[in-house]
């Protein structure tokens, strides 16, 4: 029986995200590194294939354009990082385990190339509904976890749903929020389809409901903002979104009275805890940390322009008394609470300038078929939300789910459908083919 090469690569795909959630449960409870194989086994595996099929064919075509270069440099950046946390004595990294970072930084994206590649010539393809398909199947693996009684190993709170496949407790909430913005676009049409829209909707309210469970109150916020815009179509007509999501950190910071004002009111009261002001106006603590990231920016400046590699505030002290506030015995391990800080401080203005191109190219992008109505639309509002949340958590910083989330979604817009008349790498043969 002869396999189809597509088939296999899209299954395989399909199972990475929900791999890449099992592989930190598994990175705890028996080894990091062993953790990091798994979580990048099914992308590895999608590589090799490819490539293996390439030596057979004997040719290939240029199929990258300069986007997939702009998202290499700034992954490249990423990782190089980790590796200077190495070289300083960073407080656990190793040859060994720096390496799988590594791998774990570039290869999601790096397969999400060749699956774009292999189903260029197929019209029945459906990147965001594979994404769907591989996010959601990470969330059910995760609510059967919980069922069973196993919990987060990395970060968890008391009395708060602790989903065990996750990096920590605030990624289920990023993660619910993606699938379910991602729903609104297939929650249509309920006379048509009475059980698709009674399933998709029921999964819908579960997602929410574990949402506010998590209780991540900014997560939250821009979820049901995002979900008042797509509802209303707003969002179609709305301009300047990336602009603003720029300024989300001074946006925040200023507007933090009216934050919590907004949530003290009873339809929040009733459904979010942890609502006292000085948790909400400080966003529990995480200002102090913003604060003295601009004390640095202002007044200090070393390694501005490339970085100073992962945890790059840990070297430079100013965490010495955020960890005295927080009651944190090891400020070595405390981020930056804020993913576009961590990448400023880690990898300088170079690779904050890189992840902003990138995101431009995301939002513009999926944008247009966002407007143009296409099967593609969807991850128009995973891209929108993801430019929100990488200014208020650590979501999309290493090897966090918001970054292989974003890459695959940029792996789709980084492969030329006519590869011939653009410059590029050559990076697949002239169509997928079965």
């Amino acid at each position: 029986m002869q396999i189809s090469k597509r088939k296999l690569i899209n299954t395989l795909f399909l199972l990475g995200f929900p791999c890449y959630g099992i592989g930190f449960y598994l990175g705890v409870k028996q080894a990091f590194t062993a953790g990091m194989v798994f979580s990048a086994l099914p992308f590895i595996l999608i590589l090799a294939i490819h490539g293996i099929d390439l030596i057979y064919r004997g040719q290939a075509r240029v199929m990258v354009n300069r986007i997939y270069w702009i998202a290499l440099a700034f992954l490249i950046s990423m990782a190089a990082g980790m590796w200077v946390a190495m070289l300083r004595g960073f407080p656990g990294y190793n040859l060994i385990n720096t390496t799988g970072q590594t791998i774990m930084i570039l290869i999601p994206f790096n397969a999400a190339v060749v699956v774009r590649i292999v189903n260029l010539d197929d019209p029945r393809f459906d990147m965001a509904g594979l994404m769907l398909k591989s996010l959601s199947l990470l969330i059910g693996i995760n609510f059967l976890g919980y069922a069973s009684g196993m919990s987060n190993l990395v970060h968890s709170f008391p009395g708060r749903i602790s989903l065990p496949f996750m990096r920590g407790i605030y990624d289920a909430a990023h993660l619910l929020s993606i699938i379910n913005l991602m729903l609104l676009f297939h929650l249509r049409d309920p006379l048509r389809k009475p059980i698709t829209f009674a399933v998709l909707g029921t999964f819908f309210l579960v997602n929410t409901a574990v949402m506010v469970d998590v209780n991540s109150r900014l997560s939250f916020l821009v979820f049901l903002v995002l979900t008042v815009l797509f509802i209303t179509r707003v969002m179609r007509r709305a301009r300047y979104v990336y602009a603003i999501s720029l300024f989300t950190l001074p946006l925040l910071l200023s507007f933090a009275l009216l934050i919590y004002q907004v949530l003290t009111l009873p339809i929040f009261e009733a459904i979010l805890s942890r609502v006292s002001k000085e948790d909400v106006t400080t966003f529990n603590g995480r200002s102090y940390i913003w604060y003295a990231a601009w004390d640095w920016l202002v007044n200090d400046r070393r390694g501005l322009l490339f970085g100073g590699g992962y945890n790059a505030q840990h070297a430079l002290g100013f965490m010495k008394r955020i960890a005295r506030l927080w009651g944190v015995e090891r400020p070595a391990l405390i981020h930056m609470h804020s993913s576009s800080l961590q990448i400023l401080m880690a990898q300088g203005v170079t690779g904050f300038a890189l992840m902003c191109t990138c995101l431009w190219y995301a939002y513009d992008r999926f944008r247009k078929f966002f407007r143009a109505d296409t099967k593609e639309a969807p991850l128009f509002a995973a891209v929108v939300y993801l430019l929100f949340i990488w200014q208020v958590d650590i979501f999309c910083y290493g090897l966090d789910f918001g970054i292989p989330i974003l890459f695959c979604m940029l792996a789709y817009i980084a492969v030329d459908t006519a590869p011939s008349r653009q410059g590029g790498v050559v990076a697949g043969p002239a169509v997928g083919g079965a």
